[in-house]
């Protein structure tokens, strides 16, 4: 799963960084409002997907001294930080520029600049359209990639896509997901905006849509934050808890399970702790074949073999029991890595 984030993100980050040079180049040729602000998204987005491949690789550590459960809590760290940036930066910065062309607005025209390439004079509208065209092209790319993952891991569960970002099952792959489609979002009224502009002769469009591309920055970023900041709290996974309740409920000699929680880790790693109590009689009947088999393993010249063989078979039939309950989890829920049962035996 790793393997498939990094190379979405490495997807993106070229992407992006192409498309961030080629908006920039045309939004000052053009001085156009949309068009800064379009390369300011791409510039945002690049470095943000620099901070997501630098959380997935700092997440790949094993587990050392200072991180018993290993250092997978550090991507949602990187991903905040890039949410928050985005936030901060992209939306503010866009947000500041629109203000600032408003105060500006009728200084500059779209059509005013031109440049030639290869002996020919491109007038700024249409480099503008051509790179928005080309942008639309590769950032279609780079969400067609991240779609095809989205679909190899959800191939086996009922799933929609609004489904999966919502709930976050994989906070990277949901955030190129998001930012893919919110790019592709931005070029289509990025094309608005000039357009009108270009129409009406008003530049107060291309300064409305590019104030929209800043706010749609900024929503992006607030549920980013919302997100990696869930995976970063201890949260527990309620839906786990009450799986691994209701198994205990059919087990015949489970007699009540309480003080069932667990932390996320991460999406992949999920820890959980209960204490289970047995039934007496039931605990006592399962053990009887199990005594019998110990006694065959323990020499008829040991003074002590009953003792031994009751207790041997005692701490047998606890374990059957931890790991049938633990087995039954994983297979529905093979996030869990780690399960700590306590065994108290109930005598009412």
């Amino acid at each position: 799963m790793s393997s498939g984030s990094k190379k979405i993100v490495v997807v993106g980050i070229v992407s992006n960084a192409i498309v961030t040079v080629l908006k920039f180049i045309s939004a000052l040729v053009a001085t156009s409002a949309s068009m800064m602000n379009e390369a300011i998204h791409s510039l945002m987005d690049t470095l943000n997907q620099l901070f997501l491949l630098f959380g997935l690789i700092a997440s790949e550590k094993e587990p050392d001294e200072d991180y018993a459960f290993g250092h997978h809590q550090k991507k949602f760290i990187w991903n905040l930080w890039s949410a928050i940036g985005l936030f901060s930066i992209g939306s503010g910065l866009g947000l500041y520029h629109a203000y600032h062309s408003y105060l500006k607005m009728g200084q500059h025209a779209t059509e005013a600049v031109s440049i030639s390439i290869l002996n020919f004079n491109i007038s700024g509208i249409t480099l503008m359209f051509i790179v928005l065209v080309v942008s639309f092209l590769i950032e279609g790319n780079a969400w067609r990639v991240a779609m095809r993952e989205y679909q190899h891991r959800t191939k086996d569960i009922e799933t929609t896509v609004f489904q999966y970002i919502s709930e976050a099952k994989d906070p990277t792959l949901v955030a190129m997901i998001l930012e893919d489609s919110i790019a592709m979002i931005g070029i289509f009224l990025a094309i608005m905006g000039i357009s009108l502009s270009y129409l009406t002769g008003n530049p107060v469009w291309d300064i409305l849509f590019s104030s929209l591309i800043a706010i749609l920055l900024g929503i992006a970023a607030v549920f980013l934050g919302r997100v990696n900041m869930i995976y970063l709290s201890d949260i527990r996974h309620l839906e786990i808890e009450n799986y691994f309740t209701k198994i205990c409920s059919e087990h015949n000699e489970v007699e009540l399970c309480h003080d069932v929680k667990s932390i996320v880790m991460d999406e992949n790693n999920i820890v959980l702790v209960a204490e289970v109590e047995v039934k007496e009689e039931a605990l006592i009947d399962n053990i009887k074949f199990d005594i019998e088999q110990e006694k065959i393993q323990i020499s008829e010249n040991d003074d002590m073999r009953d003792e031994k063989s009751a207790v041997y078979a005692t701490v047998r039939r606890i374990d059957h029991i931890i790991e049938n309950l633990t087995n039954q989890l994983q297979q529905k829920y093979p996030q869990v890595q780690s399960v700590t049962i306590e065994i108290g035996l109930n005598q009412d």
